[in-house]
């Protein structure tokens, strides 16, 4: 990799919004039985009607549980909605360890390809559970930083991107690699974000892949007049 003198110092950029939580954890069997029912309620009714259906009422009414025992362990709906969100971001969490030992041998341009081919299928499967959910909470529904130890977007993009392109030092000509690091970690990620929200139709296309890809390319092998 090309440098010019020392590797810049990645700024420390705000952590996202949280997610919704329970009120309180359930912590015996038939409290953990409620908020389940409620849970699988919600899924079915999004499944099966949408989320403009999507009510605490009717959650109450698919489910059998009373409102007033919803209300004892989530304050809203958007706090039911979260739950399964987790369990997805859970599901992916693993996914993507197996797409990173994957990477191991794999030349740059279709290792991109690889790695925001994931993204854009986590992001997908997100949006199509609720649409308004997934663009409200979009920042906390980080898939790299879910769960992890990172405390800002910097610390995640120095733990994972950075190292990913020192993997790729022989075949990147670009004199900042941080920047390039935070321009792939995160300005792509606000790509998508605005993709969802402009033109979701566009969100599965071959043509925005291919995109983000030349787009990621470029920033790692830049014009010489860089």
């Amino acid at each position: 990799m090309n440098k010019k003198g020392s590797e810049p110092t990645m700024g420390s950029w705000p952590t996202s919004e949280q997610l919704p939580a329970l009120r309180k954890r359930p912590m015996q069997s038939r409290s953990r039985a409620l908020v389940d029912a409620v849970e699988q309620a919600c899924l079915r009714i999004l499944d099966e009607a949408g989320e403009e259906a999507l009510t605490v009422a009717r959650i109450a009414e698919v489910s059998g549980v009373a409102v007033g025992s919803i209300y004892q362990y989530f304050p809203n709906k958007d706090a039911i909605v979260s739950l399964l969100y987790e369990r997805v971001l859970d599901e992916e969490s693993e996914q993507l360890l197996r797409v990173r030992e994957r990477l191991v041998g794999v030349p740059l341009k279709p290792a991109l390809r690889d790695i925001l081919a994931n993204i854009i299928r986590v992001e997908t499967r997100l949006f199509k559970l609720n649409k308004a959910f997934h663009l409200r909470y979009h920042s906390a529904l980080h898939l790299g930083m879910w769960r992890g130890p990172y405390r800002t977007a910097g610390e995640f993009i120095e733990a994972t991107w950075l190292p990913l392109l020192r993997m790729y030092e022989h075949e990147i000509t670009t004199q900042h690699p941080a920047l390039a690091a935070y321009l792939l970690g995160q300005g792509l990620r606000s790509v998508i974000r605005s993709v969802l929200e402009d033109i979701p139709t566009q969100l599965e296309s071959s043509a925005l892949l291919d995109s983000l890809v030349a787009m990621a390319v470029g920033c790692l092998r830049p014009p010489a007049s860089d």
